[in-house]
């Protein structure tokens, strides 16, 4: 349930237990810088695997080790996936049914409102679910206007955790970025204001931790630098072609958990487009290890990351390879089997072997 504490006369107003979603997210958003929200229910069911969360987060608060993904790279007529709000509605329906309990969104997707439809009607509790999402790096004053977008594409008062989604855009979105994100000579301003928006809504319970994506240790600083609170998580591309090890280690001496997003390396897109030989289900070592274990060749590698501590978010609609997904804690790799993954040499060299684009050439 979600307690909604009006600085009036010290009460919960009676008229708050009858309202709809809509209107208690439209509430909570227009009091934002008068209330205190707290959202009851901080830990999941003992049968879900999960590591608390540090930094800026609910006391209590804890995140599922494996989360869908709901972004689709594919385009029509090209490679890969691709998502939308019906896509998404029957998908996260299939993972929540398998077992899953973390979604992993963005405002930016295009497919939240087919999340929340699922959320909905899954017959589950809100807080047995724990829903990610992200904002762009747009300052403060847009973050706390969209806001309340966020809350109305996903149906519901809260989420669990709320990103920064990129550590500077380079061009100006809709709605306008404040003014000191235009520029990427104000770019570390701007990822100070953008966090100073997600501590306010941390504050007012309207994210119940936050945290950042893509960013590099360079990036982090900014954040550091406001000697405030620091990000609960930090996520990031991570997989046997791409796993940047120094930035892992900062993290967890910062608190910090670390996400993996693609973390196969998104096997519908990532090989044929970035035109890998073939991709880490591929590969010997790994396809070996997998035969040794009676396991597939994502669960080794989904093991191999969270043996690391890393949680992950492999993306499906292929309900079998949801609950492989959900299925790779029954089995522990050796130190050798460890280094043999760590040790595959990515098809390409630089940036050539990422997914997504590189955030370390960002300001």
């Amino acid at each position: 349930r979600l307690f909604v504490c009006a600085c009036v006369c010290g009460r919960i107003p009676d008229t708050l237990q009858t309202l709809t979603w809509e209107m208690k997210a439209f509430f909570v958003f227009l009091l934002l810088g008068g209330v205190v929200v707290m959202a009851g229910g901080v830990e999941l069911t003992d049968d879900v695997p999960s590591v608390p969360l540090r930094n800026a987060a609910a006391h209590g608060l804890r995140m599922p080790v494996s989360g869908i993904g709901t972004w689709g790279y594919g385009q029509p007529g090209k490679p890969g996936e691709i998502w939308n709000d019906s896509v998404a509605e029957v998908a996260v329906k299939a993972w929540l049914s398998a077992g899953g309990r973390r979604i992993d969104g963005s405002l930016h997707y295009g497919d939240q409102v087919g999340v929340g439809k699922a959320v909905r009607a899954s017959g589950i509790a809100r807080d047995k679910i724990f829903i990610t999402s992200k904002l762009p790096c747009d300052g403060y004053n847009a973050t706390m206007h969209i806001m309340h977008q966020l809350l109305s594409d996903l149906q519901t008062s809260y989420v669990d955790l709320l990103l920064i989604h990129w550590p500077f855009y380079p061009h100006q979105k809709s709605p306008p970025s404040d003014l000191v994100c235009t520029n990427a000579s104000t770019a570390g301003k701007c990822r100070q204001t953008t966090w100073q928006a997600l501590e306010k809504l941390f504050h007012n319970g309207v994210a119940r931790a936050i945290g950042v994506s893509n960013f590099e240790e360079k990036h982090l600083q900014d954040i550091f630098d406001l000697k405030s609170l620091l990000p609960s998580v930090n996520q990031i591309e991570f997989h046997p072609y791409w796993h940047e090890d120094e930035l892992l280690a900062f993290c967890k001496t910062h608190n910090i958990t670390f996400n993996s997003y693609a973390p196969l390396a998104a096997p519908d897109w990532g090989p044929i487009v970035r035109k890998w030989p073939q991709g880490p289900l591929q590969e010997e070592a790994v396809l070996k290890i997998a035969e040794t274990h009676k396991k597939s060749a994502a669960q080794v590698i989904l093991r191999w990351q969270w043996q690391q501590g890393v949680v992950v978010n492999p993306r499906t609609w292929n309900v079998t390879h949801m609950q492989e997904n959900l299925q790779f804690y029954d089995f522990e790799l050796s130190e050798d089997e460890m280094q043999a993954i760590s040790s595959i040499k990515p098809p390409l060299p630089g940036s050539g072997s990422k997914v997504c684009p590189d955030p370390s050439t960002l300001p």
